[in-house]
């Protein structure tokens, strides 16, 4: 059996048959390799004060934190609409399960109050440029994407961005900011000027809100426990968790079904081996800039997770 059909049937097996194997590339060295979005529809617990007052670009800044910990909003390793959901119970008063609105109002006072007090350095009760960059900063950092980009370009592991590690960061982020934009205006640039006007941002808006009631919907049908038509703080915090998870395994399946079955099978797998043996950039799975047996192990977990999809 050659090195290719043996790695194939590994992946095939799973994440934990990889304790144990050595993984053979094409050269005969041998390496070691080891093994939103959402709340109720009618009690919307979610970041909208912070949507509308920080944007979610990362801004720039120079050396950085990647173990995630700074910020009021981080909890459990989580941030930015996770987080909020994580502390929705705090308000729920009358222990009921569900935030009234009354109590959704207090909640997002509190957090409104929560941030001016960690970021209104002057006091002036307003954000200023920097105040507000100092904020997108530590959203940034506090989200769960944020954290997982930070320790994925931190090529060292040493749980600082040095300057060329934020460097590939940036660069990454920027590409997918110019990605978004060209999707934006291939859907809403009606008129072709290359920009986005007034009326066409609003046809922009208007979707993206009849997505939001489509997808609210789809989880109150979905997570509705109790079938009394509202996504409870409980019902809310599993159905966001599940979505997150599909969200990246459909993510995964998207850039690694090389036969387009929409599945990960044999073929898919020797397509991948093909690429890391080679040292290609596509199989740089964990995206940190080195294509190495930590890129096989994610692989193979992805493979796992992808098999039992939530």
């Amino acid at each position: 059996m050659n090195n290719k059909v043996i790695a194939i049937t590994t992946i095939a097996i799973g994440a934990s048959a990889l304790g144990g194997v050595l993984m053979l590339r094409s050269g005969g060295q041998e390496q070691e390799t080891t093994p939103e979005l959402l709340a109720s529809n009618t009690n919307k617990v979610q970041d909208s004060y912070f949507e509308s007052q920080l944007s979610s670009e990362r801004p720039e800044r120079g050396e950085i934190d990647t173990q995630g910990q700074s910020g009021n909003n981080q909890q459990n390793g989580r941030g930015g609409f996770g987080a909020i959901l994580d502390r929705a119970s705090e308000f729920d008063l009358d222990g009921d399960g569900i935030l009234s609105e009354e109590e959704r109002r207090e909640m997002m006072r509190t957090l409104r109050d929560e941030m001016m007090a960690q970021f209104d350095l002057d006091g002036d009760g307003r954000l200023s440029r920097e105040e507000r960059n100092a904020a997108r900063m530590a959203r940034f950092e506090n989200s769960e994407r944020g954290q997982e980009l930070m320790r994925e370009f931190d090529a060292d592991g040493n749980g600082v961005l040095d300057e060329e590690e934020q460097a590939a960061m940036d660069a990454y982020q920027q590409e997918q900011r110019e990605e978004r934009r060209a999707e934006e205006l291939a859907r809403y640039d009606a008129d072709g000027d290359g920009e986005l006007s007034r009326e066409e941002r609003q046809v922009q808006r208007e979707d993206q809100r009849g997505n939001f009631r489509n997808q609210m919907q789809d989880a109150t049908d979905e997570f509705d426990r109790d079938g009394d038509g509202v996504l409870s703080i409980e019902e809310s915090q599993e159905a966001y968790e599940v979505i997150q998870q599909r969200r990246e395994i459909d993510q995964f399946i998207s850039q690694y079904d090389s036969d387009g079955n929409g599945s990960m099978g044999t073929a898919d797998y020797s397509a991948f081996l093909s690429a890391y043996e080679q040292g290609s950039s596509h199989a740089d799975v964990n995206r940190d800039g080195v294509v190495n047996s930590q890129d096989l192990t994610a692989y193979t977990d992805m493979v796992t997770r992808s098999r039992n999809r939530p």
